[in-house]
């Protein structure tokens, strides 16, 4: 999925009133953590380019830093650290493995296929392209209706 999409479904999935925003972080993490140094350093060195990359222009640390990133086991790590810390904050930690499992289904094996079982197995999934338009239209779809159910829920029980 989308950067965004993965923010929303974060936050409504596992954000609660006083953490929607630490939940839509959670959810974009393991793609700001993987693809943002790189965002930065074509940023400052201005040869940032916007559509779909060519594989071969990518360093080999950025598909090193999102095996990592976008590894099921990596999630539990942290999950673990965070939750031994702060057990209300591991519920919306939440929103990273959500991310992960989204990808799952949603990366073609033609770019950036999810590596969730990194580091003990190379298995990954041929799923749809998340930039399918009628994925992405299914998707935003999903989300506008998520939230409005959720907007419409709470201003009820405010009227009560």
């Amino acid at each position: 999925m989308d950067i965004f999409a993965h923010g929303f479904w974060g936050g409504i999935t596992f954000g609660r009133k006083k953490f929607f925003g630490l939940a839509m972080l959670f959810g974009v993490l393991p793609d700001v953590s993987a693809f943002g140094p790189f965002f930065i350093i074509r940023l400052v060195d201005r040869t940032l380019q916007f559509g779909k990359p060519n594989l071969a222009e990518i360093p080999q640390w950025i598909f090193t830093s999102y095996n990592i990133s976008h590894s099921l086991f990596t999630a539990v790590i942290l999950y673990a650290i965070i939750r031994y810390f702060n057990k209300t904050l591991s519920y919306t930690f939440l929103a990273y493995p959500l991310h992960i499992l989204c990808d799952i289904f949603t990366h073609s094996k033609s770019f950036f296929p999810t590596p969730f079982l990194f580091p003990v197995s190379d298995l990954k999934v041929d799923g749809i392209s998340w930039a399918d338009p009628t994925f992405m239209i299914i998707n935003y779809s999903a989300i506008f209706t998520a939230y409005a159910i959720y907007f419409i829920v709470n201003a009820r029980k405010k009227k009560v």
